[in-house]
């Protein structure tokens, strides 16, 4: 089957004149479903709208958008650029699911009305209506969509390079990937997720070797153990990339391991232009990518995460740190790879234990982003226990999808990137005092999300409802819901130190409900001593 690409978006994003760009430059067949509604109804979609109403329309489109997905399987492939509100068909949707790869371009407000209004189009007479309009579609485009891509500021040329730079990357696995662009301020990030992001991370290595870079990949001896093949096999077969094996474990996410990994890039004369690979769990992202930001003050950095906990979370948005005594995650940069590879065949090789304590910073993400989500989880906790491939992908991709958005509005964590520490105060407090490796970061962040609960029910008057459901999925994936605890006072301290304090405020993160949290809430020792009475055996 011929490959099929959906440009999706409100008015005003550009999708007409992108899709020609992306379908010249790839080759492929160009339609323009608005283009196309035309030539087949004289009168246009104006006249149309007026005589038959809106609903009248959106079953014509679809049937339309039917007949050229039947048309377009044919090689070498087909660009299609949708009309804004073609997805508000649940039939649509369905369609484009089942036969095609769906880009979002995703543009602003003031943009899009910018490039509307006065062009006669029957949603765009209004400014308040087209506000209400974007607002109400932007879920069902992001619902949609398998890859992301903000227009921001970028020419036409810009964001047709860059697609095309995905389908190229996708190559024969493009159907079943996803993925987003992630804008920054100094670097940016391209995610790509699902089954063949592996073999997608093998294509971009190749590429990357065959110009002359090298690769310096940083894994532990467990992830070694099992996918060193799949290591030695990144540039193709008889290149294989120097590699960098580490101890297991949280204890080496410390100075001592990251003056090794700067002695041995040093050893290895990499260069500036030289790519390190994080090839592992969140202990190696997090120091690999400090790495990569300190050494010769900054190197290319791959992210490929081989845990739950990594691909959900750690490996997205560009956080690095090492762990001092005092505290965790005490020093490190802000510092996105350039590219992220999330593949689930990776999670197929984990342990039990490691799988499960990924679910906590699942059910954290979904107490933050939605009713639906958090529904969809209870609904589904069955098939995730099993590690349902298809569960498991919508999981991934999900909680991926929201944390990218949160960090592209507050990259720097200086306001609304804050909410992802939700539990976070109290986990890394307890990781602190019992010792690190004593719990698992999820099992500590279950802990701690129970306790962020409790805190809100006192300070923002959450319904207890919110923290017995979300017990009883911890419950459910055999995560903690109670600990011996450690000296208050030492507790307490661990607390008071944690990265997020500032003047005037403990940092601390709490839920109004699921999906409204609120962050930079003043807590004091007294209310966190009381929320810490629900996890004490």
């Amino acid at each position: 089957m011929a490959p099929t690409l959906a440009l999706s978006g409100f008015m005003g994003a550009g999708k007409s004149s992108v899709g020609a760009l992306v379908a010249a430059r790839l080759g492929w067949r160009y339609v323009d479903l608005d283009e196309e509604f035309e030539r087949l109804h004289p009168g246009g979609i104006a006249e149309f709208f007026a005589e038959h109403g809106e609903t009248a329309f959106r079953v014509e489109e679809c049937r339309l958008l039917q007949a050229v997905l039947e048309s377009g399987q044919c090689e070498p492939g087909l660009v299609l650029a949708l009309g804004g509100g073609t997805l508000e068909s649940p039939e649509a949707a369905a369609l484009l699911g089942r036969q095609a790869g769906v880009v979002y371009l995703q543009v602003d407000l003031s943009t899009a009305w910018d490039r509307s209004r006065g062009t006669g189009r029957p949603l765009a007479q209004d400014q308040e209506q087209f506000a209400r309009l974007l607002e109400r579609r932007r879920e069902r485009y992001e619902e949609t969509a398998d890859w992301l891509v903000p227009v921001a500021d970028k020419t036409l040329e810009q964001l047709a390079e860059e697609i095309v730079e995905i389908v190229r990357l996708a190559d024969s696995a493009w159907p079943s990937l996803w993925g987003r662009r992630l804008s920054a301020t100094q670097r940016s990030s391209l995610i790509v997720g699902g089954e063949g992001a592996l073999s997608a991370a093998q294509k971009a290595a190749e590429r990357t070797f065959l110009s002359g870079r090298r690769l310096f990949v940083i894994t532990d001896r467990v992830v070694y153990a099992a996918w060193g093949g799949r290591i030695a096999g990144l540039l193709g077969e008889g290149q294989a990339p120097p590699v960098l094996v580490v101890d297991p474990g949280e204890r080496t996410k410390g100075v001592e391991w990251l003056v090794r990994c700067w002695e041995w890039l040093a050893a290895q004369k990499a260069r500036r232009d030289e790519v390190v690979v994080a090839f592992g769990g969140g202990v190696v992202g997090d120091l690999a990518g400090f790495t990569a930001a300190t050494y010769q003050r900054g190197v290319p950095l791959w992210q490929i995460p081989t845990t739950l906990l990594a691909q959900v979370d750690s490996s997205v948005g560009g956080k690095t740190a090492i762990n001092l005594d005092a505290g965790k995650n005490l020093v490190g940069a802000f510092y996105q790879p350039d590219l992220v590879f999330v593949d689930p065949v990776l999670l197929t090789t984990l342990p039990d234990e490691v799988y499960v304590s990924g679910l906590a910073e699942v059910i954290k993400c979904a107490l933050l982003s939605s009713q639906s989500f958090f529904a969809f989880l209870e609904k589904q906790q069955e098939k995730i226990r099993k590690r349902d491939p298809a569960v498991l992908a919508t999981v991934v991709k999900r909680c991926v999808m929201y944390k990218a958005k949160v960090v592209e509005e507050d990259e720097r964590d200086q306001g609304m990137r804050a909410v992802l520490n939700l539990g976070h105060t109290t986990a890394h407090a307890l990781e602190a005092t019992l010792g690190y490796g004593a719990l698992s970061h999820g099992q500590a962040v279950a802990l701690g999300l129970l306790v962020a609960l409790r805190v809100s029910e006192r300070l923002l008057g959450l319904d207890p409802q919110v923290r017995e459901r979300t017990r009883s999925l911890f419950e459910s994936f055999s995560l903690p819901t109670c600990v011996q605890l450690p000296d208050l006072d030492r507790l307490l301290q661990a607390a008071s130190r944690d990265k997020k304090v500032c003047t005037g405020g403990s940092g601390f993160v709490g839920l109004v409900d699921i999906g409204s949290p609120v962050y930079g809430l003043d807590v004091s020792p007294e209310l966190l001593a009381e929320g810490l009475e629900v996890i004490a055996l």
